[in-house]
């Protein structure tokens, strides 16, 4: 693999959050030649050693050290057998690593995680991407584990029905929500159509079966609420003085909000935030879960409410929707891993729970590689 000088910060932090390996299907179908393979100069070495580790470990069999480098739950749930036979399969329909294409690494909750996606070549020309992405705790150790095939967004068709993000999208706010729109079909979804918000949620507030208590904006029982980072990035787009549309009127556009770039082509889109309350400006870094503004009635709204979507560059005009599933959340009041909530169904981060109560609900392992 090429070499690189960059340099990827992990911090370290305790894990409280339970092992999880999951290994996509890879031969299910025939992986995807990449359209336009990347040049050499393009690919680099992984700057995070635990990166590197996993990536040479599975393209050589040499499993031993990377199962002692694993949390105790990790190691009780994926076998040194079970490592090779994932590693063979890898080797057999992707071929070698060549290099790192883009990594980005980020903080939840007590874990940290790398995201990197690897070009694999077997014969010329072919090239595919492969997704290697992880949890370390304080110690470095392995926590959780995921590696897949992954087709860019370069590579995808429109509709993007079939993509599978490599941003784990949170929940954008704390609390009991109740999504108004969103799923993947038009009944649960009036954004459907929409070629840039075609898997687009709308989430209010509601209690006793209602969403507000009198008149008035301020009434929403949401209306306020803050509207936190999805997952890490960059703030590309931020709107902070449309003023709020009256109850039952329609401004236009998002209003107030904020756009983030989460790198590998994935964007998030927040909107209808209360003027004056975006806390961030273009080019800040942010982080999971870190407040952007207040839920308000700007923009294309009739009443207060977050609007969320993730696409592909929503400042281009070629843009288009990617599914945005949540993770670590309740759904109804079940935990689910992940999830793409609908029309009526109540949520929550599961963040919200103690750390020992989410170590208990934690996935078990999925090894089909």
């Amino acid at each position: 693999m090429a070499r690189s000088s960059t340099i990827v910060s992990l911090a370290r932090r305790v894990a409280l959050g339970a092992a999880l390996l999951v290994a996509l299907p890879l031969g299910a179908c025939k992986p995807r030649v990449l359209a336009a393979p990347p040049a050499a100069d393009q690919l680099a070495a992984s700057a995070v050693p635990a990166a590197d580790r996993l990536i040479q470990a599975l393209s050589s069999g040499g499993v031993a050290g990377l199962r002692a480098a694993m949390t105790p739950a990790l190691r009780a749930q994926v076998s040194a057998g079970e490592l090779v036979d994932a590693g063979m399969r890898l080797r057999t329909k992707y071929g070698r690593p060549l290099g790192v294409l883009e990594e980005r690494s980020h903080r939840e909750d007590d874990l940290t995680w790398y995201s990197g996606l690897v070009v694999h070549q077997r014969d010329q020309p072919g090239a595919r991407l492969v997704l290697y992405q992880f949890a370390l705790d304080d110690a470095g150790r392995y926590a959780r584990l995921l590696v897949r095939e992954h087709i860019g967004v370069a590579d995808i068709k429109v509709p993007a029905d079939s993509y599978l993000a490599v941003t784990r999208f949170h929940f954008p706010s704390v609390g009991e929500w109740t999504i108004v729109h969103g799923g993947r079909r038009l009944a649960t979804n009036y954004h459907h159509k929409s070629r840039g918000q075609r898997f687009a949620y709308d989430m209010v507030v509601r209690q006793g079966g209602r969403q507000r208590r009198g008149a008035g904006n301020a009434a929403a029982f949401c209306y306020g609420k803050d509207v936190l980072a999805p997952a890490a990035g960059t703030v590309v787009t931020a709107v902070n003085d449309v003023p709020e549309n009256r109850p039952g009127e329609e401004g236009k556009g998002g209003g107030n909000g904020v756009v983030i770039d989460h790198g590998f082509g994935e964007y998030t889109s927040l909107w209808h935030f209360i003027p004056g309350s975006v806390r961030v400006k273009v080019g800040d870094r942010v982080e999971v879960g870190q407040p952007l503004g207040r839920v308000g009635n700007s923009g294309h709204s009739s009443g207060p409410h977050i609007h969320f979507h993730a696409s592909t560059d929503p400042r281009r005009g070629d843009s288009f929707g990617i599914p945005a599933p949540f993770v670590d959340l309740y759904v109804d009041g079940v935990w689910r891993e992940r999830a793409l909530p609908v029309r009526d169904q109540r949520v929550r981060r599961a963040v919200e729970g103690p750390p020992s109560r989410r170590q208990a609900r934690a996935p078990e392992v999925l090894l089909r590689f």
